[in-house]
């Protein structure tokens, strides 16, 4: 019996093309794609609100090692929960959306997270941090990139199961 491995599997699977396949892909695209739309506003606003409540202090040039060395000793290191909280919530609410909407299962918030991390990557490019941040940020977000998706699919489950009964 021939094992079959990833690749030829999705070779077969692209061989065979038609409008239904192109459908879902699209379908998959958009939704991932609304999913990181969604948690990058979710965390875009979060972290506004909250740099609000808690502002740098004025003067500071982030951009300079110096000023971010001198400002990393004068913080408390419970302002840095901010950040992953913001995480958590943006990439929840953003791979909730996409499997909701998606209805194909939890890849989607999957994809979401992956798009998600990098962002988050990014942006914390121009903050004062620790390397316990860029190391924590794929572990809560693939945490909650797994919750929101299966989160997603009970939602989508439980809807499923209260039409099947008004309709008997």
């Amino acid at each position: 019996m021939a094992k079959s491995s990833f690749v030829g599997r999705f070779q077969d699977w692209i061989s065979e093309w038609d409008d239904g396949k192109t459908r879902q892909t699209l379908m998959v695209v958009l939704v991932v794609l609304s999913g990181l739309l969604l948690g990058m506003l979710v965390y875009t606003i979060a972290k506004y609100v909250l740099d609000q409540l808690f502002p740098f202090p004025p003067g500071i040039y982030m951009v300079d090692a110096e000023q971010k060395a001198e400002l990393m000793k004068t913080v408390a290191g419970q302002v840095f929960i901010i950040i992953p909280m913001t995480w958590a919530v943006g990439t929840l609410v953003g791979g909730y959306f996409a499997t909701l909407l998606g209805k194909v299962g939890q890849f989607p918030a999957w994809l979401t997270g992956i798009l998600l991390t990098t962002y988050f990557w990014i942006d914390l490019l121009h903050l004062p941090n620790t390397t316990t941040l860029f190391i924590l940020c794929p572990v809560i977000v693939g945490i909650c990139a797994f919750a929101s998706g299966w989160l997603g699919m009970y939602m989508t489950a439980q809807k499923a199961v209260k039409s099947q009964q008004a309709e008997v």
